[in-house]
């Protein structure tokens, strides 16, 4: 790779109203992306609200704190990189108010990798996260309203496919035919499944249910809802297909998955100094009060 990337630790964490980490700083980058809820990030002297989909960057040795505005769930990456790479990081914007979903499925992905630990994980956790920046530096150069879904029919910049593609994200928990997004387009259903394929690489229907499958994932990292609930969420009238559906596009059944990550978890990838000795390395406060001081430490926050 020409531009070394390493992540030392993965780590999903839960919060409730008030909870806070006190303000501190370490010596490599930490990505805080949010699946729920709302946070109020501090990093140096901006302060972001976070909501769904946001995204926030941490630089090396930039003091910050994290304080949650009610009950909120995110995931952290934390990694450093090579000398050249970094000064591109450095680069970005500190803040994503709204993320488009593929950066969700990128750090959804990390976790998963993190959690399963199958072989060479640690490389595959390494290059996921690689891939992730290169996108984000890719589209910090564009304004964000123009951001568009990253797949092949944006990248042919096919404006009709992207409005239907759009059109399914939007309406993702909602029951969605073929026959409906061709009427739409003014095609018939046969005609639609063609271009569909030809444009976007697999037949609509097949990409429906990735998306759905998807968006189950996502609520099973944070929502409190059980597999028959989020497959009548998704407008799934069986719970049996929805189940014989999950484990055919991600391998496990949809219990066992909400089994491996219910949970708060920190996942330490690689050992290296940055690793710390016990599960969290600065302890969870309750009470929105007065900042404590700065704490300067080697690891990272929960």
């Amino acid at each position: 790779m020409r531009n070394d990337v390493s992540v030392h630790r993965v780590v999903k964490n839960k919060k409730m109203a008030g909870q806070y980490i006190e303000p501190h700083r370490h010596n490599f980058f930490h990505y805080i992306y949010c699946l729920s809820g709302h946070t109020c990030v501090r990093v140096g002297q901006e302060r972001f609200e976070t909501g769904p989909r946001s995204l926030v960057l941490v630089p090396p040795e930039i003091c910050h704190s994290i304080t949650s505005l009610d009950t909120s769930c995110c995931l952290d990456l934390k990694f450093t990189c090579s000398r050249e790479l970094e000064e591109r990081v450095k680069k970005l914007p500190l803040f994503f108010a709204s993320t488009v979903e593929p950066v969700g499925s990128m750090v959804r992905d990390i976790f998963e990798e993190a959690i399963n630990q199958n072989q060479d994980y640690d490389e595959v956790i390494s290059l996921r996260l690689y891939e992730l920046l290169i996108s984000l530096m890719r589209w910090e150069h564009k304004e964000m309203e123009n951001w568009q879904l990253y797949d092949l029919a944006a990248q042919r910049e096919d404006s009709e496919m992207r409005k239907i593609l759009q059109m399914i994200e939007e309406n993702i928990d909602s029951p969605l035919w073929v026959k409906d997004l061709a009427a739409r387009c003014g095609y018939s259903a046969n005609y639609f499944r063609l271009i569909f394929r030809e444009r976007v690489g697999v037949p609509p229907n097949r990409y429906i249910n990735h998306r759905k499958i998807e968006r189950a994932k996502e609520l099973m990292l944070y929502s409190e809802l059980n597999v028959s609930q989020i497959a009548e969420k998704l407008s799934y009238q069986s719970i049996h297909y929805f189940s014989r559906l999950f484990k055919q596009m991600t391998g496990i059944p949809p219990s066992e998955y909400i089994d491996r990550v219910k949970s708060d978890r920190p996942v330490n990838v690689i050992y290296n100094q940055n690793t710390p000795e016990g599960e969290f390395e600065i302890p969870l406060r309750n009470g929105i009060g007065s900042e404590p001081s700065e704490r300067i430490v080697d690891g990272t926050e929960n």
